[in-house]
């Protein structure tokens, strides 16, 4: 038998699929991808392979039993090629399939291990064992066209790429089996398949990953619009917080994230915030309710009408409507016939007193107007028990002047 003795293009061969395996079984480390495991496992193994071949032109070691290694090398490095793209196309590919290859490699094992090379049966268990490789690729590129037809990106990257395997495989074979000549290329078309793999896998995985960023950075868009006018981050400019706090607004939320401060319209503001990159803070500001300052002065510009004939009730009504920004006119009992009459009428007297006014009929003059106490009537807007706390008091104002 004639073998070509090209110990160069073996170890050129050798080195680079031991390059490719330090880099893949590094990136299969990192990432938890066995898939790229398997495939550096099968790059080691051919690098194995051609190694051996290498050694055996110079080497005082027996060239037979180099000859023995590398055969079984190629054997288990197409194994390991195979689990891998079972494990990248698994819908198409059966999880079986590596199995059953193994199986078809057990008159290599056989051949290698118990089989003398003087045995007649040497070159058709050679030839038995050789045509596992080609129904292998065969089968391969059937499933990969398959997944290639149905769409998939990887599928129509990589098919070439196995293409370009399964010809050398074809050549070195035939050249064997025709002509008893051995051509070794099976590095080259796995180095050109495993970059093809690794490079395709790469830009799957960017792809997913930049299209899970688009859809991240959506949703935090719709969901800060749901917060309109009060979302900030601390390192993007917000027109709305630097008009409430300042253009120094960015360092307060950061110094107390999450205590109320007065901002430049009365009210006082609460942040609701997180810490974002260790250092800036993402979140809203709202305007704290439960404290009565931040509702100082929305009564401006209104002159509201007290008659409550309870002195201390009537002191504590006026101060809190004062608080507020009213001009507050005391009616005592008995309203005045003639007007100005005020914007709106805080009332503890009975309604019919009312009557006073020149226009008789309430519904019809609908004031906007508060019944302290008495019997329930369609005449007032509202009505409050005696005694009502301030709060609800506001609440009530802030309802009947937001009315058309």
């Amino acid at each position: 038998m004639q073998l070509l003795e090209w110990p160069l293009l073996d170890a050129l061969q050798a080195g680079a699929l031991l390059a490719l395996f330090i880099s893949f079984i590094t990136e299969a480390y990192s990432r938890r991808d066995r898939m790229m495991g398997w495939l550096a496992l099968a790059c080691l193994l051919v690098a194995l392979r051609h190694a051996a071949m290498a050694a055996a032109v110079h080497s005082s070691l027996n060239p037979e039993l180099l000859d023995r290694a590398q055969s079984l090398f190629v054997a288990l490095g197409f194994l390991a090629l195979a689990t891998s793209l079972a494990r990248l196309f698994p819908i198409h590919v059966p999880a079986s399939a590596p199995a059953w290859l193994a199986l078809g490699m057990v008159p290599n094992l056989v051949r290698n291990l118990l089989l003398p090379r003087e045995s007649p049966l040497e070159p058709w268990v050679h030839h038995c064992y050789n045509l596992t490789y080609l129904v292998g690729c065969g089968l391969f590129l059937y499933w990969i066209q398959r997944a290639r037809e149905e769409g998939d990106l990887m599928a129509r990257r990589v098919f070439f790429g196995f293409l370009c395997v399964t010809l050398p495989v074809v050549v070195e074979i035939t050249a064997f089996s025709l002509f008893n000549v051995r051509i070794r290329l099976s590095g080259l078309s796995l180095l050109i398949l495993a970059m093809t793999i690794s490079a395709s896998w790469q830009w799957v995985v960017v792809g997913a990953l930049e299209s899970r960023i688009h859809r991240a950075e959506t949703e935090v868009e719709l969901w800060r619009n749901l917060v309109p006018g009060t979302a900030f981050r601390t390192d993007r400019p917000s027109p709305l917080m630097e008009s409430l706090f300042g253009p120094d607004w960015a360092d307060l939320v950061k110094a107390a994230p999450g205590t109320p401060h007065q901002a430049s319209d009365g009210h006082t503001y609460s942040f609701r915030s997180r810490v974002l990159h260790h250092q800036e803070h993402l979140g809203w500001c709202e305007r704290d309710e439960r404290n009565q300052g931040t509702h100082q002065g929305f009564l401006a510009g209104w002159t509201v009408g007290l008659g409550v004939d309870d002195a201390q009730e009537s002191a504590r009504l006026q101060e809190a409507l004062q608080a507020w920004g009213a001009e507050v006119e005391a009616w005592g009992t008995i309203p005045p016939r003639e007007g100005p009459y005020p914007s709106v009428l805080l009332w503890a007297r009975e309604p019919s007193i009312l009557a006073v006014w020149r226009e008789d009929n309430l519904k019809r003059r609908r004031p906007r107007w508060i019944q302290i106490g008495g019997p329930a009537t369609e005449g007032p807007h509202a009505r409050l028990e005696p005694g009502a706390p301030v709060l609800q008091l506001q609440q009530l104002l802030e309802g009947l002047l937001s009315r058309r």
